[in-house]
């Protein structure tokens, strides 16, 4: 009788301590956000605890890394962590949600940056039976050509001289990229809880200046149980700092370290409403760059009939960019095979809007 209870009153106390840790996160979730809002809608609110007088704005290189590099992401406000049902566009993202490729999946995406930026990503991922989703991906950033501008002596018509100002005037011009390649791992480590990982080399380069890093993003799932309520927790570019080599003797010191733009970031979804044709998910998230202030994003998912995303969102505490929108549309060509596009409107403030368009493919 006794050999017979004691797994009983084991499961009981990990069941308690599993919906422990639980109430622990979704409190986590609520006094993050809750406290986020307040702050970004009223000064009056005091906890307590007084922040610095100022913020770390601009002090991080390699910004790219923080573009929205799929439609899905990008129409439901940035949400990045916690949506799951992932793709291969996850991977860049947070890579524990590839776990949901049932096979293989690959995902291109392309949108016009401000300033006419052409900024593209592709994803491959490979869902291997008893080992894990395994990916590869890559960014490429492209800023197009620039007027190559030098300071030194200028002289006028007649031979004077006009001092030191700036010469364009058969300088030429320059270009300069963007590029990240990433390898990509995740692993469904229980029923409940999914991880991955993805690390990256990054590079930059300006004319004929480059600097090179490598960068890690470790992300998790975890489904709660209650309902379809998961928490994600993801930290985005860890890695060492950078420095810029070369310029060919232009410059009198040489360029200070550049540091990665590394992000903590936290986020719940829920299915709010849901049926074998419909499912509509709202999802939140806090972000803690080491570059700036606290962000939050809200989020939310209307799928219908098993083939149609309509999709919004809103940013929150951002310096330009609030709502977002967005549609998505997937197609089973065979069986085995099938088709889907994403599309993503942003709002970017007092620069153009940008259009996010993903394509992928589903085996």
């Amino acid at each position: 009788m006794r050999k017979n209870q004691k797994p009983a009153i084991m499961e009981y106390f990990i069941v308690n301590r599993q919906l422990s840790v639980i109430k622990i996160a979704m409190a986590c979730v609520f006094f993050l956000t809750v406290s986020g809002f307040a702050q970004v809608g009223s000064n009056v609110v005091d906890w307590g605890v007084h922040p610095l007088g100022f913020s770390r704005v601009g002090s991080s290189g390699w910004q790219f890394l923080k573009l929205p590099c799929d439609a899905r992401s990008a129409a439901m406000g940035g949400i990045t962590t916690a949506v799951a049902f992932g793709n291969a566009g996850s991977a860049l993202n947070n890579p524990a949600s590839t776990v949901d490729v049932k096979d293989m999946d690959i995902e291109f995406t392309t949108m016009n940056w401000v300033a006419d930026i052409k900024y593209n990503t592709l994803s491959f991922v490979k869902n291997i039976p008893g080992i894990g989703a395994i990916g590869i991906n890559c960014i490429y950033v492209n800023y197009g050509d620039m007027i190559r501008t030098t300071v030194e002596e200028g002289f006028g018509p007649s031979g004077n001289s006009l001092g030191v100002i700036p010469i364009t005037e058969g300088k030429g011009t320059f270009s300069a990229h963007d590029m990240a390649i990433g390898l990509s791992y995740s692993q469904q480590i229980t029923v409940s809880l999914q991880v991955g990982g993805t690390l990256r080399y990054v590079e930059e380069q300006i004319d004929d200046a480059k600097m090179g890093s490598w960068a890690l993003n470790i992300g998790t799932m975890y489904w709660t149980g209650l309902g379809s309520l998961r928490i994600s927790m993801l930290g985005r570019n860890f890695g060492s700092d950078g420095q810029f080599q070369s310029f060919s003797g232009r410059q009198a010191l040489a360029p200070a370290n550049v540091r990665l733009p590394m992000e903590f970031v936290i986020g719940a979804a829920y299915d709010v409403y849901q049926t074998d044709l419909h499912r509509v998910t709202v999802a939140g998230e806090y972000l803690k760059p080491n570059d700036g202030p606290d962000k939050y994003n809200v989020g939310v998912e209307y799928f219908a009939f098993s083939n149609i995303y309509m999709r919004g969102g809103y940013k929150f505490n951002y310096d330009e960019g609030t709502y977002t929108l967005g549609v998505g549309a997937e197609y089973g060509v065979s069986e085995n095979y099938g088709i889907k596009f994403d599309y993503a409107y942003t709002n970017v403030g007092r620069f153009d809007a940008v259009h996010v368009l993903s394509c992928g493919f589903v085996f």
